[in-house]
C-alpha cells in the first residue's frame, strides 16, 4: 500500500468510528456522550500522530542517501569552505580583498574504507582544494581575485592499515614530516598557528618608495617537513604514545619523523619532531619539530623551531615559534579562545635578514553547526641590511564551516 493510500486509510477510518458512535449518540445522557467524544477525540490524536510518524519516515526515506559503488567499501564525504575579509596595509598601500583564509582552505574530501578482515583496513581518499583569492597568492598590485580558479591536489592515495603492522600509503598525500612543526592543541589554528604566512602570505612589504619589495612567504617559513608530495610512507602502530612514520618522495627526497600524544591528569601534551633530506632536489636538509600542552583550566602553551643546512653559501635559516592561549565556556555554543603568538624566521631569502611577526586572536566555536568565527591581527616586521621596509600590518575576520 502506498504512504498516500495509508494516509487515506487512517483517516477513514477514523471518520468511520466517529459516524459510526454518532448514531446510538442520542439515546444516551450526556455524560455518556461527553465521555465517548473524549474518547473519539484521544483516538483521533492517537491517528494523527501515527499519521505524521509515516509521514517523517517517508520524508526521510525520500532524501538522496549517498552509497559507494561497491556495497563493500564505506564512503565518506567531508569538507569545509573558510572565507573571510582581510584588511592589509604596508605603509605605502591599503587595501581590503575578500579572501579563502589558507590557514585552513576551503576543500572537498571522499575517502572509502574496506575491511580485508579483523585486522586490515584497505582505503583510498581524494581530498581537493578550491580557494579564490587565497591568503597566501594575494598581491597588493592585483587587479582581480588571484586564481587558479580550479581544484587543485592535496590527497590522491591509497592506503592500507594494520593494527598491528602499522599503515602504508601510497600516492600523493603528507609525507613523514609533514605537519611536525604544527603541533597545535589551542584550537585556533584556523586563524593562527605556526605556519604564519598562510594568513597574508602573499602581499609584499614596502620600503616607502612606491615599489613592491619581497612578499611575507618569500622570509619567513615554520620549516615544516617536506609537505604533501607524490611518496610512499610507512607509519608504524603506537606504542606508549609515540609513533614513528618514514617517507621516500618522488625525485630521491626522504624524511622521517616522531609524533606523541599522551594525558597526564588532565594534562594534554602533544609533540612531533622529523628530519628531511631534500638535498637530491632542493639543496637542503631540515630538522623541525613542535610542542603543544593544554591543562584542564583551559591554558594552552606551544612552541615550534626548525633550523635548514643549506648546501649553497651563507647562513644557514632558523625558525622559532610561540603561543600562549586560554579557551573557556562563555556561552553555550561552544569554546571561546583568545591567543598572543610570536614568530621568528632569520636568513631565509637573504643572508642577514631577520623576520619577526607577533599577532592577537580570537576564535569562538558554534558546535551545532560545525563552525567557527574568527578574527585575528598580525604585525609583520622585516629588517635587511641595506634597505628599510615598512611594517606590514593585517587583521583577518572570517569564518570555517565544516561539513
Amino acid at each position: 500500500m502506498s504512504m498516500v493510500g495509508k494516509h487515506g486509510y487512517l483517516y477513514g477510518t477514523a471518520m468511520i468510528v466517529a459516524l459510526a458512535a454518532a448514531v446510538p449518540a442520542a439515546a444516551q445522557t450526556n455524560e455518556e456522550l461527553k465521555s465517548e467524544i473524549q474518547f473519539l477525540k484521544e483516538r483521533l490524536q492517537k491517528l494523527e500522530e501515527k499519521q505524521n510518524k509515516l509521514e517523517q519516515k517517508s520524508a526521510a526515506q525520500d532524501q538522496q542517501v549517498i552509497e559507494s559503488g561497491n556495497d563493500k567499501v564505506k564512503l565518506s564525504i567531508s569538507g569545509q569552505v573558510n572565507r573571510g575579509v582581510l584588511f592589509a596595509d604596508n605603509g605605502d598601500d591599503s587595501e581590503v580583498f575578500h579572501v579563502d583564509n589558507d590557514n585552513s582552505s576551503t576543500r572537498l574530501r571522499f575517502i572509502g574504507e574496506g575491511e580485508l578482515d579483523s585486522d586490515i583496513t584497505v582505503g583510498t581518499q581524494i581530498e581537493v582544494q578550491f580557494e579564490s583569492n587565497s591568503t597566501a597568492a594575494i598581491s597588493f598590485d592585483q587587479d582581480s581575485p588571484a586564481g587558479p580558479n580550479n581544484f587543485t591536489e592535496r590527497k590522491l592515495e591509497i592506503f592500507a592499515d594494520s593494527k598491528t603492522l602499522g599503515r602504508l600509503w601510497i600516492g600523493q598525500g603528507d609525507t613523514a614530516s609533514n605537519g611536525t612543526s604544527e603541533i597545535d592543541l589551542s584550537g585556533t589554528a584556523v586563524v593562527a598557528y605556526s605556519g604564519i604566512g598562510d594568513l597574508a602570505g602573499g602581499l609584499e612589504f614596502s620600503d616607502g618608495s612606491g615599489a613592491l619589495g619581497p612578499s611575507i612567504s618569500d622570509v619567513f617559513s615554520n620549516f615544516d617537513g617536506l609537505s604533501r608530495d607524490d611518496r610512499a610512507r610507512y607509519d608504524t602502530p603506537g606504542l606508549y604514545g609515540f609513533k614513528g612514520s618514514v617517507s621516500a618522495i618522488d625525485g630521491g627526497a626522504w624524511d622521517a619523523g616522531i609524533t606523541y600524544g599522551g594525558d597526564f591528569n588532565g594534562v594534554k601534551v602533544a609533540a612531533a619532531a622529523a628530519y628531511a633530506n631534500a638535498s637530491s632536489r632542493a639543496g637542503f636538509d631540515q630538522y623541525n619539530g613542535s610542542v603543544s600542552v593544554l591543562t584542564p583550566i583551559g591554558i594552552s602553551v606551544t612552541a615550534a623551531a626548525g633550523m635548514r643546512e643549506d648546501d649553497g653559501s651563507g647562513d644557514d635559516p632558523v625558525f622559532y615559534y610561540g603561543k600562549l592561549a586560554y579557551t573557556f565556556s562563555a556561552i553555550d555554543f561552544g569554546d571561546t579562545t583568545f591567543g598572543i603568538d610570536f614568530a621568528q624566521t632569520d636568513d631565509l631569502d637573504v643572508a642577514g635578514d631577520e623576520f619577526r611577526s607577533y599577532a592577537i586572536f580570537a576564535v569562538q566555536n558554534i558546535d551545532d553547526i560545525g563552525t567557527e568565527l574568527y578574527i585575528g591581527a598580525r604585525n609583520h616586521e622585516l629588517d635587511r641590511e641595506g634597505a628599510s621596509f615598512d611594517d606590514l600590518f593585517a587583521v583577518l575576520a572570517g569564518a570555517r564551516v565544516k561539513f
